[in-house]
């Protein structure tokens, strides 16, 4: 099978040329911002051997933003650092086939570099080694989120209260509205659940609703996967999150339609196991959610629904029916296509042999995708169960929800990446006819089956 080319940092017509360029440089300087923040918020209480490795981190962040302005050549990991974490040596096995340079080597492998590389700076800080640099931020975007916060719990916790009168055609509706609000991960526009009631929702009024916020899902395979769901009561879902805030908030309301109507046993929430990509979830940050979600001084109004809310999170996730778990491999280097049996190295057989398992795997968000389908040039019309490889064909049910923030995108029927390219570049885009393409304006829900023999 012809596979083609990954995306390089020196391609002008690639979103990656002005992320390395822009987009990095800005992310380092704002860890630099956040550590002296920190150091300054807490001299008096942690002491001054603190302040100095902090300053040390602010050293090794400045000249790490300052290598990528002036192109440096990428650096192997130590071997103290590699004998401490071996996941390390993925990032040199991949780098050392040839010298690479920030601005010009291949863009997922050095986007991914790049956050190791930060976290390298505190992991071999003793006492900073388990600071989240990205923690102020994360809670930051949550809390401004409060009126699509309130405004999803009430909905919920009025559909929820049906639980038992809902026959398969509501529950199939209802399944398509969550998964569209945990794709998009937005508090704007909640679509049908502002109705509320389960007549609303089979009305004609619904299904316009729907068609309107489906107008942007380029590929959407959503009945696939409600096929799957519906196939038999129960089973096992996995969730590999992307964004923590109102989108991991999404991902929740989505596990527990799952759970409370029967359609799902149990629920996995896959995890990154560093601070990852500025927003990514960790595993403190699901309970920080929840503790958010009790302060009553920013989530004044609705307590009885927010409340009945995180007590249902939380009694499923005391019960091992709504788990929260990590994985190293979701902080390496390496693409989708090796959660293999063979790779046993950094944990991708161990997830293979329990996402085979699962009744339905969902992958959120736009860096799982970008690694679903390796990051690769294929073109927009290639079907998405080749993009994935060998993913495709060894058993595992794969939903992608996807907001469209990067080059890779399959799955399009004919003429279409064409017909919005030309459309954006003649509504005068300052971005270019490809722009689209980074806008998060569009979005994909892909589907396999895992028997794509």
């Amino acid at each position: 099978m012809s596979i083609p080319p990954v995306y390089y940092n020196d391609d002008p017509d690639s979103f990656a040329y002005t992320t390395c360029r822009v987009r990095w440089i800005k992310i380092v300087q704002d860890c630099v911002d956040d550590v002296s923040y920190a150091i300054n918020s807490k001299a008096s209480s942690s002491g001054e051997e603190f302040k100095t490795q902090g300053e040390q981190i602010k050293t090794q962040l400045i000249a790490l933003k300052q290598q990528i302005i002036d192109n440096g050549v990428i650096q192997l990991f130590s071997d103290e650092l590699v004998a401490a974490d071996p996941s390390y040596g993925s990032y040199n096995k991949a780098l050392s086939t040839k010298e690479f340079t920030w601005l010009t080597g291949p863009w997922l492998v050095l986007e991914t570099y790049l956050y190791r590389q930060i976290i390298s700076y505190f992991e071999t800080s003793s006492l900073w080694f388990n600071y989240d640099i990205f923690d102020q931020l994360k809670q930051s975007s949550f809390t401004s989120s409060v009126d699509g916060v309130t405004e999803l719990a009430l909905r919920y916790y009025e559909l929820s209260s049906k639980v038992g009168q809902v026959d398969e055609e509501t529950s199939a509706l209802l399944f398509t509205e969550f998964a569209e609000i945990s794709l998009w991960g937005n508090a704007t526009d909640l679509s049908l659940l502002a109705t509320a009631t389960l007549d609303d929702i089979k009305s004609i009024q619904g299904k316009e609703a729907r068609k309107k916020s489906e107008d942007k899902i380029l590929v959407n395979d959503i009945q696939q996967a409600w096929s799957q769901v519906k196939g038999k009561k129960g089973g096992v879902v996995d969730i590999v999150l992307d964004n923590s805030g109102f989108e991991l908030y999404t991902d929740l309301i989505l596990s527990l339609f799952l759970l409370e109507f029967k359609l799902a046993d149990t629920v996995n929430l896959h995890t990154k196991d560093l601070p990852w990509m500025v927003s990514d979830v960790n595993i403190k940050d699901f309970y920080v959610l929840l503790n958010q979600l009790k302060d009553t001084t920013v989530f004044g109004t609705g307590r009885v629904e927010i409340d009945s809310l995180i007590n249902k999170a939380e009694f499923y996730n005391n019960k091992g029916k709504l788990n929260v778990i990590t994985s190293p491999f979701w902080t390496l280097d390496k693409d989708f296509h090796e959660i293999t049996a063979q790779e046993t190295e950094f944990g991708g057989a161990e997830l293979y042999s329990h996402f085979v398992q699962s009744k339905l795997v969902i992958f959120k968000g736009d860096m799982n995708y970008r690694k679903l389908t390796a990051d690769r040039k294929w073109e927009p019309t290639t079907a998405f169960t080749k993009s994935i490889g060998p993913l495709a064909s060894q058993g595992i049910k794969i939903l992608s929800l996807r907001t469209v923030k990067a080059d890779v995108l399959v799955g399009l029927q004919d003429g279409v990446f064409e017909k919005i390219s030309n459309d954006w570049k003649e509504q005068g885009a300052k971005d270019g006819a490809r722009g689209w393409l980074y806008s998060g304006k569009y979005a994909v829900i892909s589907y396999s089956n895992g028997d794509n023999n």
